[in-house]
């Protein structure tokens, strides 16, 4: 392969990318069917690593967590093993990326725990400090 692994996390992304055969691992979680009789016999993307594509030019295979939406947003991908870890090309990985903005935005908003104290509401027990407490 002519593409060299990027300078932070080199160890983790050559292990990850040799446990995938330097080959994108998406499997349809793009969108995309990934037609098996255009090549190969699997249902699996396929773009390799070093590979020149005409519209992307030279693909760089990116190490993203297998389970993007349970992993927790505080953690990143260097500090979970290679095995939690799949080798995506970058079209399959902005696809994830779009399906996953898109599913968080259908989900109902959070409210904001220090601020949301409704149920400690207490009613003012005269007029005068309803006047008080409105200012």
């Amino acid at each position: 392969m002519t593409v060299r692994p990027p300078i932070v996390g080199a160890a983790l992304w050559t292990a990850v990318m040799r446990n995938a055969g330097h080959r994108c691992e998406c499997r349809g979680a793009c969108g995309s069917k990934h037609d098996p009789n255009r090549r190969g016999a699997q249902h699996r993307c396929p773009l390799e690593n070093g590979k020149h594509v005409s519209k992307r030019g030279e693909i760089v295979l990116i190490a993203m967590p297998r389970d993007p939406v349970n992993e927790s947003s505080f953690v990143t991908a260097a500090q979970l093993p290679a095995r939690r870890l799949a080798a995506m090309c970058p079209p399959c990985y902005d696809a994830v990326r779009r399906k996953i903005k898109a599913a968080e935005k259908k989900l109902a908003p959070q409210g904001d725990g220090l601020f949301d104290a409704a149920e400690f509401y207490v009613a003012p027990a005269s007029t005068k400090q309803a006047d008080v407490g409105a200012a």
